[in-house]
């Protein structure tokens, strides 16, 4: 939102500054297109035009004169010719009718003789003047176009020299954004580095064992922070990038998709980064009305085919996730496993396998420890903005039931056989639960089984959590409880005056702690039941209940 703003302010200081300027610009240049106009057409009316009559008119004319002297010349000497050659005798008619003829013949090669004269004359007068007065008038004309152009141009000078004054400092702006992107790009070029050198062992130690450490506790708080952004509005990318998905169909082939981790704690993927569209480019303030249409338009066609659909949602409340494809040749693998469907996925590089596992993991354990509901559906945002006119009473109505259901859910599982104090510590009326192991807990023993991760133990509170407890969920609740679940997780558990053997490997006198013991005793004491590689208190010995060891493998795949 912040970028967002800065670019609208810099759209309105360029607007401001280049609008009103660059309007005076364009008059300018019009003004100087009219002068170059005007210029134009009297280089033509004062040389042009006047050089083609020099060419056409006067020039013609001289060349019609002599031929006309050409012709009268030619009939001069036959006219004179004919009236030489008149012998004595010839009568007298005839030599009058011959002088005559010589008579007229003389005047037109006069006549004709003199025309040709004052045409050349004229030429040579107008060669001297006629030239010289067309071009003085066009450089005239050049002298009045740039001034003019002058005169205007220098009233934009002061608009000149603040657009450079401003070109200028968004050069420098520009450069020195370029160098922020360069050290970004080298800084990111570094982690990248770092982080797969560190690959290998990063990986042994988030996937080892109980997997307490998969993630990191700074990591986790990031993502709880910026989850909890959302609810202001503000909806922001977790992480975003490709993945490779396999296909349920039975070639199993695989398909890079696009893949979206938002901070409303949704996972969408897409079939290529373009046809995210509007999801993932709204602003903090439209963001709540796009999703929810996006999990609309996804929930309903849920029942069409993955290639048909260009975007696809994966609900992470009642997901886990796992290491690993089915077949194990396959690198950089993990599966998401729901309750509807599984999805084997795999990442470009090691690192990249461990980042999506660590956000994933995270975004899960912040849903399920959310007090509030992350996401609305599509109809009850359709009801809140078309509203009615009980709302008031409808919001009220509502309001009851939801504390009738709080009380109907803490009741019934308080009344479940040792659900009256904690599974873990023995602390009156426990208000936590974790979901996959049926039990309740009192909330010190709720943060142990938090920093076991959820894909262990899901955590949720029985009073605020309301939505939690479907029919499903309470069922499982009710075949089980406090007394059912520990008479299989601590089925071996020793008496406080017992010990185990430390050359097994197992852990030397642990003992069921006490509400008053500190949370570190708690803490180890549940990791060690619940999280460690061998379960040393679940019994292994033939003489246990088949059903039980059956129940036991259950529990550890929820």
């Amino acid at each position: 939102m912040k970028h967002i703003h800065l670019s609208i302010q810099k759209i309105q200081i360029l607007y401001s500054v280049a609008g009103p300027v660059m309007s005076k610009f364009t008059t300018a240049f019009r003004e100087l297109g009219t002068y170059k106009e005007l210029l134009r057409s009297q280089v033509e009316h004062m040389l042009s035009e006047r050089l083609m009559q020099f060419i056409d008119v006067d020039l013609h004319g001289v060349k019609d004169c002599r031929r006309r002297l050409d012709r009268a010349t030619m009939g001069y000497d036959q006219a004179r010719e004919k009236f030489v050659s008149v012998r004595k005798g010839t009568r007298a008619e005839v030599v009058t009718g011959l002088e005559e003829d010589l008579h007229n013949a003389k005047s037109a090669f006069e006549r004709c003789r003199f025309n040709l004269v004052h045409a050349l004359a004229n030429i040579e007068a107008k060669k001297k003047y006629e030239f010289l007065e067309s071009i003085s008038a066009v450089m005239d004309a050049h002298l009045r176009y740039f001034k003019q152009g002058y005169e205007l141009l220098s009233q934009m000078e002061p608009f000149i020299h603040q657009v450079l004054t401003y070109a200028q400092q968004s050069k420098e702006m520009a450069v020195s954004e370029q160098d922020k992107l360069a050290k970004r790009i080298q800084e990111y070029r570094t982690q990248e580095e770092i982080a797969n050198s560190r690959m290998a062992t990063n990986i042994d130690t988030s996937t080892s064992g109980d997997g307490i450490h998969v993630v990191g506790l700074q990591s986790y708080k990031k993502i709880e922070a910026l989850m909890q952004s959302t609810a202001n509005g503000e909806v922001q990318i977790i992480k975003q990038g490709y993945l490779f998905k396999r296909s349920e169909d039975s070639r199993g082939e695989w398909k890079r998709r696009f893949f979206v981790l938002d901070s409303r704690g949704t996972l969408y993927y897409y079939g290529n980064k373009h046809s995210q569209g509007a999801a993932s480019q709204q602003t903090a303030g439209e963001g709540a009305g796009v999703f929810s249409r996006f999990r609309f338009l996804n929930q309903k066609a849920s029942s069409q085919g993955d290639d048909s659909l260009s975007c696809r949602k994966i609900d992470l409340r009642t997901s886990t996730i796992k290491m690993d494809a089915e077949e194990n040749d396959l690198r950089f693998c993990f599966r998401i496993i729901s309750p509807v469907k599984a999805y084997t996925l795999q990442a470009e590089t090691g690192a990249d396998q461990k980042d999506w596992i660590e956000k994933i993991t995270g975004v899960i354990a912040s849903l399920l420890n959310s007090p509030f509901p992350r996401q609305l559906s599509y109809g009850k945002l359709d009801a809140e903005n078309h509203g009615s006119t009980n709302s008031v009473d409808s919001q009220s109505l509502e309001e009851n039931r939801s504390s009738e259901g709080r009380d109907d859910i803490f009741n019934h599982l308080r009344n479940i056989p040792g659900n009256d104090s904690c599974s873990e510590c023995r602390s009156p009326d426990p208000d936590w639960a974790s979901l996959n192991l049926g039990i309740l807990i009192c909330i010190e023993c709720s943060g142990a089984h938090r920093n076991l991760g959820v894909h262990i133990s899901k955590v949720r509170s029985l009073r605020l959590d309301v939505k939690v407890w479907e029919p499903v969920i309470m069922d499982l609740f009710h075949a089980l409880g406090n007394n059912y679940a520990n008479s299989i997780w601590e089925a071996m558990l020793p008496k406080e005056d017992q010990g185990i053997d430390e050359s097994n490997g197992t852990i030397l006198f642990i003992e069921k702690p006490k509400p008053t013991d500190a949370f570190s005793i708690k803490e180890r004491y549940i990791q060690s039941k619940v999280s460690y590689s061998v379960h040393p208190f679940i019994c292994k010995t033939n003489s246990c209940d088949a059903f039980l060891m059956l129940m036991y493998i259950l529990l550890v795949i929820c």
